[in-house]
């Protein structure tokens, strides 16, 4: 009978396999809109409580945690925080107007996190200043992504760097979008993703692959040819040596090469394993 040092040793083999070329792991859910559903759903808006409920549900990824949200108060309340809880999802605020340590970002404590339409939405909760701050903790928030953890987007406004924080790039192509004509696209269907309609929204995002904006990203929501709503699904976070960069979906052939290679290994023992075992019961 093949003795248990070799079964482990065979691992290990398969481990090596998998270590020597890039070797993939399953991240979180990226949602970012040029909406701010978050004033709307404030005031009222059934569209905002819809919409805004679909893509929270999605950066969740079916977790129980509660949402870290970063809002501050301008004048109408935590627009954001008060919406979430008014929809029934718990959450924890940070004010991001002030200074707070990578700690926060904790995939223990937190399913995902989410920020606030900033205030040239005529009304929203953050200034470009306190995104820019978001944006200083990097490092975390790819550690949080990469663990499994949700991001939420809201309206960036006219700030151009108003997706800074995200892990894989998201520029803000700007615009002067309408409140009707959105649909949703059949890649955001099929992760129920829902447009909103009938409020006023902020800006728009260039064409995934193009104007900064990461290929690695799927449209959700559309107004003609225009994008309003864009998101990635399961991030692909594809290491080799120091180097990382992030994709969309499953690994590439390549990758899944190595791993069926890694994997045939470890069956081949297997096999070999019963057959000596029944052969050893006659």
């Amino acid at each position: 009978m093949m003795k248990s040092w070799k079964l482990a040793a065979s691992l290990a083999t398969s481990a090596a396999v998998l270590a020597a070329g890039t070797v993939p792991a399953y991240a979180g859910n990226i949602f970012l809109t040029g909406h701010d559903a978050d004033f709307h759903n404030t005031f009222g808006s059934g569209s905002a409580a819809a919409a805004l409920t679909s893509w929270v549900t999605f950066v969740k990824n079916g977790s129980i945690l509660p949402v870290l949200v970063f809002d501050r108060d301008m004048g109408s309340g935590l627009e954001l925080s008060a919406s979430l809880t008014a929809l029934g999802f718990a959450n924890v605020v940070v004010d991001p107007s002030l200074a707070f340590s990578d700690s926060v970002f904790d995939n223990s404590l937190y399913s995902a996190f989410a920020v606030a339409s900033q205030s040239t939405c005529g009304g929203c909760d953050l200034l470009p200043s306190d995104v820019a701050n978001i944006a200083t903790h990097s490092s975390a928030i790819a550690a949080f992504f990469n663990a499994g953890g949700g991001i939420l987007g809201l309206t960036a406004g006219t700030d151009p760097l108003g997706y800074a924080y995200v892990p894989e790039a998201a520029t803000n192509a700007g615009g002067f979008p309408p409140s009707f004509g959105y649909v949703e696209t059949a890649a955001g269907l099929a992760e129920g993703l829902l447009a909103e309609n009938g409020d006023p929204t902020h800006n728009f995002f260039s064409t995934p692959g193009t104007g900064g904006l990461s290929s690695a990203y799927q449209v959700a929501e559309v107004n003609g040819t225009d994008i309003e709503s864009i998101f990635l699904k399961s991030g692909t976070i594809t290491c080799v040596g120091p180097t990382c960069t992030v994709s969309s979906g499953v690994p590439e052939p390549a990758t899944w090469a190595l791993m069926l290679a890694g994997f045939g290994l470890i069956g081949a023992t297997m096999r070999r394993r019963q057959k000596v075992a029944v052969r050893y019961a006659f």
